[in-house]
């Protein structure tokens, strides 16, 4: 299906899972990122929420900070993606990291929670979205 030049889907926020992947920014993660992108602690903490459509100039920020922190690329598109539709399927894969679940999918009790039955380490989409957007919205 391709999308309607005059509506976007709704748009996905993947940053704070990224985020827990890194050593700088699995602490204090909006003010430390806020600062090394220069972008406002308000930008960081509307996508961390997944509010609304940050700008261009504003991801390219942050995205440059969190390269220069995993010292590789990365696509903006794997972080914050129109409708779920990330380039990179498996949060994991961005940060080149060991596969794991993240914190998310276990409750209080330490017990993986509904969402995340049958998911292997590394093969989540996001905390929020593990199994991805349906293929609906998502083609």
């Amino acid at each position: 299906m391709t999308p309607s030049p005059h509506h976007f889907d709704q748009t996905i926020s993947r940053l704070a899972d990224v985020l827990a992947h890194t050593k700088r920014y699995s602490f204090k993660a909006p003010s430390r990122l806020s600062q090394d992108a220069g972008v406002h602690p308000a930008s960081v903490f509307r996508i961390l929420r997944g509010g609304g459509n940050p700008s261009f100039l504003t991801v390219t920020r942050i995205t440059e900070a969190i390269e220069r922190e995993l010292g590789f690329r990365i696509d903006p598109r794997d972080l914050i993606a129109e409708g779920g539709r990330f380039p990179t399927p498996y949060c994991c894969d961005v940060t080149r990291s060991q596969p794991s679940l993240p914190d998310a999918a276990f409750d209080e009790f330490g017990d993986l929670k509904a969402a995340f039955a049958g998911i292997e380490p590394g093969k989540w989409v996001s905390s929020r979205h593990p199994r991805g957007i349906s293929s609906s919205t998502n083609s």
